[in-house]
């Protein structure tokens, strides 16, 4: 089937999420995973809320999530310290719903984490992360709005991928004819094979910007929706130079000593550079740290809603750190947007937090003792406090 007549299949549908089926974690298992030696986590199905002092691993219990998903950590560590100090392995242990009752766990030790699936290992791990889907935002993630070009790129291709399988094809082969090319002029290699692999390049890099743009079109009118909870409109835009047919392959012929001195292929989908847009500017320069921050958790809302549409599964989503950088303000326009998601939501924040009554949500204090629920419309500490309006650990039990 074609990328198109995919899309038009799909888009008859709509997004709507009451077609999708929700993804759910009711209860998550930890041992010797990080700081944590034993800890048990029982997660409701909408709203939750994990609070703690800094150090006590509310992070981690995210990122258990994440690990049952993926096979690793959403950490930008090449090789994070996963197993509790003085130990040898790590075990986390899922309980999920995805029409039915699903067992996750992933044991690890370091250098090496193995996931099963109802009781059998998982070989490839891109099997699990597409039907478990686990979305993140989390300082220590992917800096998906403040972070370099490259890895929002890298961010939306991969969400193509997912939204539109058929691009999977092209996209392998569009790399795999630039490889193909760059090697051919490093060994000086001038000939027909070399107008082969430039044809392979167009041929493939189109496909690519065609649905690529398709996608940033949807994820724009997705971030409209999300105004309300961004003040200003956010957006999604791609640099690019003259893509056509025949612009295209006369540069890939008259840059080819240049490329073989350089040693790659600077021009191209593989090297284009996207742009978050915020009040008409840059968001990296134009926002303070508090919309930016926003603008990220607007992105995923339009990420979940792409999930629902497209693989008609709702993600869970982690948010770290939720209320960084936030005013009161803003944050109960936070978790006002976050209560209307069909999405089950785990979030964490620091110690000293206020949640306001009205909030429908399941808090919870993190303490060296493990969890606890607590109630909102109080100041949430995970340690005793002096002042009547706070809830201490012992009150919250």
């Amino acid at each position: 089937m074609r990328v198109d007549e995919f899309n038009a299949q799909v888009s008859a549908s709509g997004a709507d999420f009451q077609l999708a089926t929700p993804l759910i974690i009711n209860q998550v298992k930890v041992s010797h995973l990080r700081c944590h030696e034993a800890l048990a986590w029982h997660i409701s199905p909408g709203l939750n809320l994990v609070i703690g002092a800094n150090g006590s691993g509310k992070t981690s219990l995210l990122e258990s999530v994440y690990l049952m998903a993926h096979g690793r950590s959403f950490r930008q560590s090449r090789s994070p310290f996963l197993v509790q100090h003085e130990q040898r392995s790590f075990m986390i242990q899922g309980q999920w719903k995805r029409f039915g009752p699903m067992h996750l766990t992933v044991a690890g030790r370091k250098g090496k984490t193995s996931v099963r699936l109802q009781g059998r290992d998982i070989q490839r791990r891109k099997d699990v992360s597409e039907s478990f889907p686990v979305l993140v935002e989390a300082p220590q993630g992917r800096k998906i709005v403040d972070g370099a070009p490259g890895e929002r790129r890298r961010w939306l291709d991969a969400l193509m991928m997912i939204c539109f399988p058929p691009s999977h094809i092209h996209y392998d082969r569009y790399l795999r004819a630039v490889m193909q090319r760059s090697r051919l002029l490093r060994r000086q290699v001038f000939s027909q094979e070399l107008d082969v692999w430039e044809n392979q390049i167009i041929q493939h890099g189109l496909k690519i910007i065609s649905t690529r743009r398709q996608l940033i079109v949807e994820i724009n009118d997705l971030l409209q929706d999300e105004q309300a909870l961004t003040e200003d409109a956010v957006s999604l835009s791609v640099s690019m130079p003259d893509y056509s047919e025949t612009a295209w392959l006369e540069r890939l012929k008259s840059k080819r000593s240049d490329d073989a001195r350089v040693g790659s292929l600077r021009f191209g989908p593989h090297v284009d550079a996207i742009q978050i847009s915020f009040q008409g500017r840059e968001i990296r320069s134009a926002g303070s740290r508090g919309q930016q921050k926003l603008a990220a958790i607007a992105l995923k809302m339009a990420e979940c809603a792409l999930w629902s549409r497209y693989r008609r599964l709702i993600p869970v989503l982690l948010l770290d750190d939720c209320l960084e950088a936030l005013d009161r303000q803003r944050q109960q326009r936070l978790f006002e947007r976050l209560e209307r998601s069909p999405a089950q939501i785990l979030m964490t924040a620091p110690d000293g937090v206020e949640i306001s009554a009205e909030t429908d949500i399941h808090i919870q204090i993190l303490t060296k003792q493990g969890l606890c629920d607590a109630i909102a419309g109080r100041k949430l500490m995970a340690i005793d406090g002096s002042s009547d309006n706070e809830t201490t650990m012992e009150e919250a039990a």
